[in-house]
């Protein structure tokens, strides 16, 4: 099979979203993220409520430019067709890529199930976000919306989007990893009951260049509802809880938006185990570290790679690494990273 027409196909999608801004209008909302400006135009309505209040935290007023333009329509509201890729399918991978279309400056995907189609195009700082049915998206990508478009405009500006939680202060805070099951969610979700402010539970931003630096994405976490027996409180967070499961998302920018906190530097990284006598910590090899946070990013983020290796790679060579043993009690993670961080802090103020 010939090797699809990338140009011709970004082209048609420029035509397809003026087309939905002529029936649907536009409307822009902005945001900061990680220090850069995204302007989200959308067509129509529909895609509001699936992809703004997840990152409500970093909304600003307009701007006079942005770092990237994103063009976002609902093809079931609007009544137009859904713009299909022009391959067939075997150039569909698990992880959402197609092959032949992401080339040079153009970083494509579509999830043929939920009819959902991102396209970056980092020359001329545009994206396109097209669904085929806004009421088809499933659920937890209303958690987590535009993953993958964000995860490529940070990576064409020297940031990293991971697969770790983030808690700490303004001065500095700790990246925690582990793979998918490893307690990331529910770890984060306790500090909500120290003094620690809040970045990320599942996905951050991270830059390993010049100071080790988190920034905040989304202002969501997911728990299993079962969890409120070891934690009680995190039935109080507003939950969004799924009629026909056991997941439940927490709109944190809702329920505690004084917990959160855009961004901070890097002091540690995290490696969380579970189980153990009492919540401890200890120092572990970069190379444990490396091998535990690396992979799950690659394999959950389409067209990801080497790049999450390199980042991931300096951040444990620039950065002390400890084992968190999270113990049978969450009350106590909390207080375990604050001293942890009081120490690396005394540490940097004790004359060279």
């Amino acid at each position: 099979m010939a090797e699809p027409d990338v140009a011709a196909f970004v082209a048609s999608l420029r035509d397809e979203a003026a087309r939905a801004e002529i029936v649907g209008g536009a409307s822009d909302r902005w945001f900061r993220i990680a220090g850069l400006v995204l302007r989200l135009r959308f067509h129509g309505d529909a895609l509001v409520p699936v992809i703004v209040p997840a990152i409500a935290h970093l909304a600003v007023a307009a701007q006079p430019q942005a770092n990237l333009t994103l063009h976002a329509w609902d093809c079931a509201s609007l009544g137009i067709d859904y713009p299909e890729a022009p391959v067939g399918k075997q150039a569909f991978t698990p992880r959402g890529e197609v092959r032949g279309l992401s080339r040079g400056d153009i970083t494509a995907a579509y999830e043929p199930g939920g009819r959902l189609l991102s396209l970056f195009d980092a020359g001329a700082g545009e994206a396109f976000y097209c669904v085929g049915d806004a009421a088809a998206i499933p659920r937890f990508d209303r958690a987590e919306p535009i993953r993958g478009i964000l995860s490529w405009f940070m990576r064409a500006n020297g940031r990293q989007l991971l697969h770790a939680a983030a808690v700490g202060f303004p001065d500095g805070g700790v990246l925690m990893v582990g793979r998918s099951g490893a307690g990331k969610s529910n770890t984060a979700l306790s500090t909500l009951n120290s003094s620690l402010r809040f970045i990320a539970d599942d996905f951050c931003i991270v830059s390993a260049d010049g100071a080790p630096t988190a920034w905040s994405l989304y202002s969501t976490a997911k728990t299993r509802e079962s969890d409120w027996g070891r934690q009680p409180f995190l039935a109080t967070l507003a939950p969004d809880r799924d009629p026909l499961g056991d997941k439940v998302i927490y709109f944190l920018e809702r329920a505690v938006p004084d917990k959160l906190i855009a961004e901070f530097p890097l002091t540690a990284i995290l490696l969380l185990r579970r189980g153990g006598s009492a919540c401890s910590v200890r120092p572990v090899p970069s190379n444990v570290m490396l091998a535990a946070s690396a992979p799950d990013t690659a394999r959950l983020l389409p067209d990801a790679g080497p790049e999450v290796l390199r980042t991931v790679g300096r951040l444990v060579r620039r950065l002390p690494c400890f084992e968190l043993s999270l113990g049978p009690d969450p009350d106590r993670i909390g207080s375990a990273i604050e001293g942890l961080l009081a120490e690396l802090r005394a540490d940097r103020l004790q004359p060279a």
